[in-house]
């Protein structure tokens, strides 16, 4: 986890750099989900081809070619479908951390028009992993 603390000037600068992660966030997705639609194509025509081999042969074709090096894995060899099973785990995580951000972004929001954009406030935001999980509302 990757903590980091930020600091804006009010609501609206801060909101504009929520804004900002969520548009650059949703731009990866879509790339990820035009990718992910491809290697589809793709990966699925390698497992029937897999599967009508292991029928030929009569037992499952199997190989190792993913090796641990303490936590790193490395893939030697790599096929669509392992490239696949990639981008789907990216694809997941970018649109959790999208459908959070969103979620905070519509609190900061509401917290916004509650307290007005007032003058001489400093916002300090605690963020894990580019999501804020902290306000530190001060005045300066």
């Amino acid at each position: 986890m990757s903590y980091v603390l930020e600091e804006y000037d009010g609501f609206g600068q801060l909101l504009a750099s929520i804004d900002n992660r969520i548009r650059d966030l949703q731009q990866k997705y879509n790339a990820l989900s035009q990718r992910q639609q491809a290697l589809s194509v793709q990966a699925e025509r390698i497992r029937r081809l897999e599967e009508a081999l292991s029928k030929l042969v009569g037992s499952e074709i199997k190989s190792i070619r993913e090796i641990d090096f303490m936590g790193l894995k490395v893939v030697v060899g790599a096929r669509v479908v392992d490239e696949l099973a990639v981008v789907e785990e990216v694809l997941t995580s970018v649109s959790d951390t999208l459908m959070a951000l969103q979620k905070v972004r519509d609190v900061i929001d509401q917290l916004a028009k509650s307290v007005g954009e007032s003058s001489g406030i400093k916002i300090l935001v605690e963020t894990i992993n580019g999501i804020p999980v902290r306000l530190l509302l001060r005045e300066t």
